[in-house]
C-alpha cells in the first residue's frame, strides 16, 4: 500500500503508512488513498481521512479561536447555531439543507392532494418550489465543486499537532516550527489531479445530476409546465427525463460518498456520519429517480402517479436528513 497515490505535503517530522481506499484491486491504485495513518516520534498516531479533510474537520479552532470540538453531544448540536461564513462546507451544508426544505415543501404539495381530498392541488406552488428547490441544488452543488476544489494541500498532522492536542494557539508554537504550506483559492481548475479523488468525483457527479434536473425544475415552473403537458413527447423529454437522468447523477454521487468512508467496497460502514450523509442522500436519489420513471404514466394511471408523488416526497425527506448530518459534519471537529 506503499505505492498508492499521495498527494498532501506532510510537516518534516511526521510519516505516512497504511494508505488505504475502498476500491476493488483492479482499479484502487488509479484514485488518492481515502485514509491513512500519520505518525510522529513520541506521539500517537493520527488517522486521516480524506472527508475529514476536505470538510476541514481537523481544524480545532476558528480563525476567532473558538473551540470547534464540542465536549458533549449538547455542545456540539450547539454548534449548529453559528454562522462559520468562513467555511466552505458549511455554505455547502446550508445550501442542500435550505434546497431540501424546499423540496420536502414541494413533497407535500405533490403529494397531500392525493391523501386528502379536501386539499387542493396548487399548480404554482408545486411548480415555484420545484423551481427554487432546483436552483438551489445546482448552487450547493457549485459550493461543492469549490469545496473539493480548495480543501487544503497540505495535512494538518504536524503543523498543526499542538492546536489539536493540546489546544494551544499558533503563538505558542515555537518560532522554529516549520510554516505550513499556503492554499490559494481556486474558482476554477482543469487539473486533473482532482479526478483521482472520491470526494471530487462525488461533487462533480453532483454538479452534472444536478444541472440536468434543473431543466425539470426550470419545465415545472407553472405557465411552462401548463404549455407542454399537453404534449407528451416534450414533456417525458423536458420534465421527466431530466429528473430519471439527474437521479441517477445522484445516486453516483451518493455512492462515491459511501465509498470514501468505507474501508471495503463491499462492507458499509455505517458507523460513520459520511457514510450516513451518503446513504441518506442515496435514499433521496432513488426517490427522486423514481418520481421520474413513474411520471412517464402518471398521465394514464392514478396509482402511477400517487407513487410518483410518492416518491418525491420520501426522497425529500430522506435529502433533508442527509443535509442536516451535514451541517452537523461541518462544524463539529474530529480528532483521529
Amino acid at each position: 500500500m506503499h505505492s498508492m497515490r499521495w498527494h498532501h505535503p506532510l510537516e518534516p517530522t511526521v510519516e505516512k503508512r497504511d494508505l488505504q481506499n475502498a476500491l476493488p484491486h483492479c482499479c484502487r491504485h488509479f484514485f488518492h488513498p481515502t485514509r491513512a495513518t500519520l505518525t510522529r516520534d513520541g506521539y500517537d498516531d493520527f488517522k486521516w481521512k480524506s472527508r475529514n479533510h476536505r470538510k476541514q474537520r481537523h481544524k480545532a479552532l476558528t480563525p476567532g479561536q473558538r473551540p470547534r470540538r464540542g465536549k458533549n453531544l449538547q455542545h456540539r448540536f450547539a454548534h449548529m447555531s453559528r454562522l462559520e461564513y468562513w467555511n466552505i462546507s458549511w455554505w455547502v451544508a446550508m445550501a442542500f439543507t435550505t434546497g431540501s426544505v424546499i423540496w420536502v415543501i414541494n413533497g407535500f404539495f405533490s403529494f397531500l392532494p392525493l391523501v386528502n381530498s379536501d386539499v387542493m392541488i396548487s399548480e404554482a406552488g408545486l411548480g415555484w418550489t420545484a423551481f427554487v428547490g432546483a436552483t438551489i441544488f445546482e448552487a450547493g452543488s457549485i459550493l461543492g465543486i469549490l469545496e473539493a476544489w480548495n480543501r487544503e494541500d497540505a495535512a494538518d498532522f504536524g503543523w498543526n499537532f499542538y492546536l489539536l492536542h493540546h489546544k494551544n494557539t499558533a503563538n505558542d508554537i515555537g518560532s522554529g516550527h516549520p510554516e505550513k504550506p499556503s492554499k490559494q483559492w481556486i474558482w476554477f481548475t482543469m487539473d486533473t489531479k482532482y479526478f483521482h479523488e472520491l470526494g471530487f468525483l462525488a461533487a462533480f457527479f453532483q454538479l452534472l445530476a444536478a444541472s440536468v434536473f434543473w431543466i425539470s425544475g426550470f419545465t415545472a415552473i407553472p405557465g411552462i409546465y401548463t404549455a407542454i403537458i399537453k404534449h407528451t413527447g416534450v414533456l417525458d423529454g423536458t420534465f421527466w427525463t431530466p429528473q430519471v437522468v439527474g437521479g441517477c447523477g445522484f445516486i453516483i454521487s451518493s455512492t462515491l460518498i459511501m465509498l470514501e468512508a468505507q474501508k471495503a467496497w463491499y462492507k458499509p460502514n455505517v458507523l460513520s456520519l459520511g457514510w450516513q450523509i451518503g446513504f441518506w442522500n442515496f435514499i433521496g436519489a432513488i426517490g427522486f429517480t423514481l418520481c421520474g420513471a413513474l411520471g412517464y404514466g402518471a398521465q394514464v394511471s392514478s396509482g402511477v402517479s400517487y407513487q410518483s408523488s410518492l416518491s418525491t416526497f420520501w426522497g425529500g425527506w430522506a435529502f433533508l436528513i442527509a443535509s442536516v448530518m451535514q451541517w452537523y459534519e461541518a462544524v463539529n471537529s474530529v480528532v483521529e
